[in-house]
Parts: C-alpha cells; sequence; structure tokens
C-alpha cells in the first residue's frame, strides 16, 4: 500500500470480526514499532500481547469500573455489559518501558511514534487498530497491571486493540494544517 494512502485511510477500528490474528501478523506489526524512532536510539519499550479472550475481556471490566469511579459524569454510560472498550478485539497489545524518571517522558513520546508505525503496518495488512486511551488509567491499578503481565519495574504507555476490522471505515475530511507562525 502506498504510503500516502496508507495514511489518509488508516482509521481507529470500533468493531471487529471473531477472526484470531496470526502469530506472524503479530511479529510484523512489532517489527514496524521498533523501528520508530526512540530518544538517544536508548530502544526502551518492551511489549505485552493479550490474545486470552477471558483476560481482555477482564481488562475492559475493570477499566469501565475504574472510569465510572474517576469520572461520574460517565459513570451511565460506562455501566454496560457490553464491551465498550476493547470492542471485542482479539489482540490487546500495552507498549510499555521501564520506569525511568528522567526518561519517563521521553519514554511515553518513544511509544507513540511506535504505535503509529504499528498502526500503518497493521492497516498495511488489512487489519484494524484503536487506541484504548481509557485503558491507561489502569496505571494506577498496580495489581491489575501485574495480572496482564505488565512487569513491576515498567510502566504501560500506550495499549491499543488490533483485529480484523468489520467493513470498512470510509475516509474523512480533515482540516488543514493550523499554522502558528510560519518563520524563515
Amino acid at each position: 500500500m502506498e504510503l500516502d494512502a496508507c495514511i489518509k485511510e488508516r482509521r481507529s477500528v470500533r468493531s471487529y470480526t471473531p477472526e484470531s490474528v496470526s502469530k506472524e501478523q503479530i511479529e510484523a506489526i512489532l517489527e514496524a514499532g521498533i523501528w520508530a524512532p526512540t530518544a538517544m536510539h536508548r530502544e526502551p519499550l518492551k511489549f505485552v500481547i493479550i490474545e486470552d479472550k477471558k483476560l481482555i475481556n477482564f481488562v475492559s471490566d475493570e477499566t469501565k469500573v475504574l472510569v465510572q469511579q474517576m469520572s461520574p459524569d460517565l459513570a451511565k454510560r460506562f455501566a454496560t455489559s457490553e464491551d465498550i472498550i476493547c470492542y471485542n478485539a482479539p489482540v490487546l497489545i500495552l507498549i510499555c518501558a521501564e520506569k525511568d524518571q528522567q526518561w519517563g517522558s521521553l519514554n511515553l513520546l518513544d511509544s507513540v511514534l511506535a504505535a503509529e508505525n504499528m498502526f500503518l503496518k497493521a492497516h498495511g495488512m488489512g487489519l484494524g487498530t484503536c487506541y484504548m486511551g481509557w485503558i491507561s488509567r489502569l496505571t494506577s491499578k498496580p495489581d491489575i497491571l501485574k495480572k496482564v503481565g505488565v512487569p513491576e519495574n515498567c510502566d504501560m504507555l500506550v495499549p491499543f486493540i488490533l483485529g480484523h476490522p468489520k467493513g470498512k471505515a470510509g475516509a474523512d475530511k480533515r482540516k488543514k494544517p493550523n499554522i502558528i507562525k510560519w518563520i524563515k
């Protein structure tokens, strides 16, 4: 797939088929992630790959509970048995890095760069992804992170889901770049 088309056609997918994603596909997506730039070429990222449906549902359920506690205005919306967090995706990937006060914010930026590479690679392979910002709230729950495989010495930085999309998302229009100032 041509790069411009991949960038412009990729969408966050919130509806998946039950079809599994192969190990080879997941490995190719991880490979794309490790080719993203990192601060000082440190390559700090580590990955947790979850394909266990019960564990993905656990993460989704725990996230819904936490959001209801932290954001009372959203409580009603998140008080549902439906999977409105992971959207029944067959794979949940957690991008992590070792805890480090000096590099913490740069680790987060590194993980975001890796995630975009991974999102584009997945789209180019006909797969869908979606960043799961609500799952990031679980960083306040070390017992849950431990249960899903995040080591105690690591921060979970970017959680996202992966799978075969149900249907095809249409291309959106975008606003023109909002240039604050162009200095020559």
